[in-house]
């Protein structure tokens, strides 16, 4: 009789979930997939009791942060004893002791939600990895020639070994099946799901930032060079040296207070001391006010795996002007603002002194469909339980 299942059938699909990489506070955008992730797969369970048994591997340190996805119709937790902050002693754990625990406890099915799998283990469990992007790959000069050898190292290897591959875009997909086009590769697409709170600070976060309603531009962003914020700012001065009413002080959220390099060189050629706004990082509710409130919200990059704060402002129902490249066209259904030339600065400017369009509330919620933290769990549980043999 064929191993192979479907996730609906009668027999519930069983895997481990490997959460003993998540540094709490740290690692911020994986840390949020994987508990909307986590979020999507207990209501499915609860909504069908029997239809998978979810054992959450986590570390001692960050077991807390896990317990309240719990719940008595298929998701348990088990702290195995390993700390995510020691990265040394958790890749050995992973490759020297993960796998022989597994499969004493008959679970033969791994979902890693990263892109390092283990090397090492039983050749019967099956890993089933998350590759969100490959950034060392195009952008090697911001880490260390080690890093980026074990990057690299870690990506062949799970490509090459896992049962499947899932890419968070089709954007993602293209790209491991360029750089690493191994014979019967399988990648399959599943986005990642999306949770917004509805909580947000009211005025008075605009009034600690001395902004009006609708009287700013808002963006989300690290200093990072691929994040593009120095072609903005250059944009900016544009503005300001024409005296132009699209002028408007810029609110940077995530970037951090202590700002220097390039972009305080900018600041300072542009004469734009005053009209830049460094929020450091801010919790949700005052991101949302600052959302909501925003004339416009900016977003440059040039390369994003996926990209969620375009959605997040899409959302809150606010005109958004971004870039087409990587997947940032594609995860935003071509619905906002776009750019031609990411790295113009008059082209931005241009565009800033135009009626920035919103796109059609049916529009938006029906690409919003496809994030939905229900549809995207349940993507995972047909994944796993296709498995190709």
């Amino acid at each position: 009789m064929s191993e192979q299942r479907e996730y609906n059938r009668t027999e519930p699909l069983c895997f481990a979930l490997d959460l003993t990489w998540v540094r709490h506070g740290i690692v911020g955008g994986t840390e949020s997939f994987v508990c909307n992730l986590l979020e999507g797969f207990a209501e499915c369970v609860k909504e069908r009791p029997g239809i998978a048994k979810i054992v959450l591997l986590t570390a001692k340190d960050n077991r807390e942060v896990f317990r309240k996805y719990e719940c008595k119709e298929g998701i348990r937790g088990i702290t195995c004893n390993v700390r995510s902050a020691d990265r040394k002693g958790r890749l050995l754990w992973q490759n020297l002791k993960m796998g022989k625990m597994l499969k004493k406890m008959g679970i033969r099915k791994v979902l890693e939600p990263v892109y390092s799998k283990p090397f090492l283990g039983p050749g019967e469990i099956r890993y089933f990895t998350v590759i969100h992007d490959l950034l060392a790959w195009h952008f090697p000069e911001y880490f260390s020639k080690k890093r980026v050898w074990w990057m690299k190292s870690c990506w062949r290897n799970t490509v090459k070994t896992s049962a499947r591959v899932i890419a968070i875009s089709e954007y993602t997909k293209q790209d491991i099946l360029a750089k690493m086009p191994y014979p019967g590769v399988e990648v399959e697409v599943i986005p990642n799901p999306i949770v917004i709170s509805s909580e947000s600070s009211g005025k008075e976060v605009l009034e600690h930032y001395h902004v009006a309603e609708k009287g700013y531009y808002y963006t989300v962003s690290s200093q990072v060079p691929h994040k593009n914020l120095s072609t903005l700012l250059r944009a900016m001065g544009i503005l300001k040296r024409k005296r132009s009413a699209a002028m408007r002080p810029l609110l940077i959220t995530g970037v951090g207070e202590g700002v220097t390099g390039e972009l305080q060189r900018i600041i300072k050629e542009e004469q734009l001391e005053d009209g830049i706004i460094f929020t450091g990082f801010i919790s949700d509710a005052e991101r949302n006010a600052l959302y909501k409130n925003c004339r416009a919200f900016l977003f440059p990059s040039i390369f994003e795996g996926f990209g969620m704060p375009p959605i997040e402002a899409m959302v809150m129902q606010v005109p958004v002007l971004t870039t087409e490249c990587a997947s940032i066209k594609e995860v935003t259904g071509g619905l906002l603002n776009y750019v031609k030339d990411p790295m113009d600065p008059t082209e931005w400017a241009e565009w800033l002194e135009t009626e920035l369009q919103l796109p059609a509330e049916r529009d938006t919620a029906e690409l919003l469909t496809h994030y939905e933290k229900r549809r995207c769990a349940e993507q995972y549980l047909k994944c796993l339980g296709e498995q190709r043999l």
